[in-house]
């Protein structure tokens, strides 16, 4: 029985239930002075009025479901479901972790965002090298309007949680979900290779799943998702059945907990300099964003590397901000005349699995040049407290 249904086919869906809906409110007796101005926004006379974009439970249903949280009266997902044990055990366990990374770790990521980043003004988050990282880009960056999450792992396609849905599929599909979380919750990345056998197994197929997990637990809810891609101008277009694809992504609408409306974009795209170079549609999207901050984190330092200069120097051109471990780009492309930087926690070198990454010139910072700020939450590969460091760049 097949068990997945694809994003194409849900948006079909979902155009059906929006033509049916009923939106009457109380400016329906001013409609025709209703003119639309924005996507949150409308005009009642002279007044202009702050709209909640509509939560679709198409997608936030199913979210929330991934994510082990209660799902209100659902259409989408059955109660067969919801009261099935498979996803009580496993929404109670993930309760627990969740509770735990919370008032562990990301009470104190707050804390000091609120403190060390509060004065950055910025609209667009650039992840590279993210994964299905939503998370930790969003605890940093809540109140960006736009979100761009760009790694190798495919995007995937959502599941059919229908009743009837066999047992042995819905216990597979919950135990994918844990093993992919393991990493992240317990270390604070996503292991590369881990990801990309998770990813093909035939449920959790994709970043979308985890994406849709952390936005709902980080307090957002669903508004829409399409497929996309980026044109010959650097635009977002929809795919189409049959058209030719160069970047595959996703683009997520969503709203805060305060009914922001905001955008998230993950993209498989390889980011070496023999496909980037060549993938000028890409390369002129990010350009042609706005007040771009970039998160880099766990990212096997491949900016160290001459075959990723490309996406190092479209990094340093762009960006208004940087926040990075020592996994990103090198500290000496950092030129003094051009940036100022803050450094956080402790810099002792690379983890073994990384040779040969030891920056000499970073290391005098930290231990003659500057008093780095104190980092009291573990983050990245040496994520244990009092063993990481965060690095912000600020462009003068």
């Amino acid at each position: 029985m097949k068990i997945k249904l694809t994003v194409g086919f849900l948006i079909t869906l979902l155009f059906f239930i929006s033509c049916g809906h009923n939106t009457n409110t109380k400016a329906d007796k001013n409609v025709d002075n209703i003119q639309t101005t924005d996507s949150a926004k409308i005009k009642i006379g002279r007044e202009e009025v702050k709209v909640i974009p509509p939560i679709n439970p198409l997608y936030d249903d199913v979210a929330k479901y991934i994510a082990g949280m209660t799902v209100q009266s659902s259409k989408v997902i059955d109660t067969a479901l919801t009261n099935d044990p498979i996803w009580k055990e496993y929404a109670t366990n993930f309760d627990k972790s969740w509770r735990k990374l919370d008032t562990t770790k990301i009470v104190k990521m707050k804390k000091w965002r609120d403190k060390e980043l509060k004065e950055l003004s910025y609209k667009t988050v650039f992840y590279p090298f993210s994964g299905a990282d939503f998370l930790n880009g969003f605890i940093f960056f809540p109140t960006a309007d736009k979100y761009i999450l760009v790694g190798l792992e495919p995007v995937g396609t959502l599941p059919d949680f229908q009743k009837g849905m066999p047992k042995d599929s819905l216990a597979a599909y919950f135990q994918e979900v844990n093993r992919s979380l393991y990493a992240i919750i317990n270390f604070s990345f996503f292991r590369t290779k881990s990801m990309k056998a998770d990813f093909k197994n035939k449920d959790l197929n994709g970043t979308i799943h985890l994406i849709l997990l952390f936005m709902e637990r980080t307090g957002n809810s669903i508004v829409d998702i399409k497929p996309v891609d980026v044109n010959e101008n650097g635009e977002i277009s929809p795919i189409q059945n049959g058209t030719t694809v160069s970047n595959k992504g996703v683009e997520i609408d969503f709203v805060n907990s305060d009914s922001v409306l905001k955008k998230a974009y993950y993209f498989s795209v390889n980011l070496d300099n023999e496909h980037l170079n060549k993938n000028q549609n890409f390369t002129t999207f990010i350009n042609q964003q706005n007040d771009v901050v970039t998160y880099i984190k766990s990212a096997s330092y491949l900016m160290h590397a001459s075959y990723f200069s490309a996406i190092r120097d479209l990094i340093l051109n762009k960006s208004k901000y940087v926040l990075e471990d020592d996994s990103g780009i090198p500290y000496r492309y950092f030129k003094t005349d051009e940036w100022t930087p803050t450094f956080y926690g402790k810099y002792s070198g690379a983890i073994s699995l990384f040779p040969n990454k030891f920056q000499k010139d970073l290391d005098s910072c930290y231990k003659n040049n500057t008093s780095p700020k104190p980092l009291d939450f573990g983050i990245g590969y040496k994520y244990k407290v009092g063993e990481s460091n965060l690095l912000l760049f600020k462009k003068k």
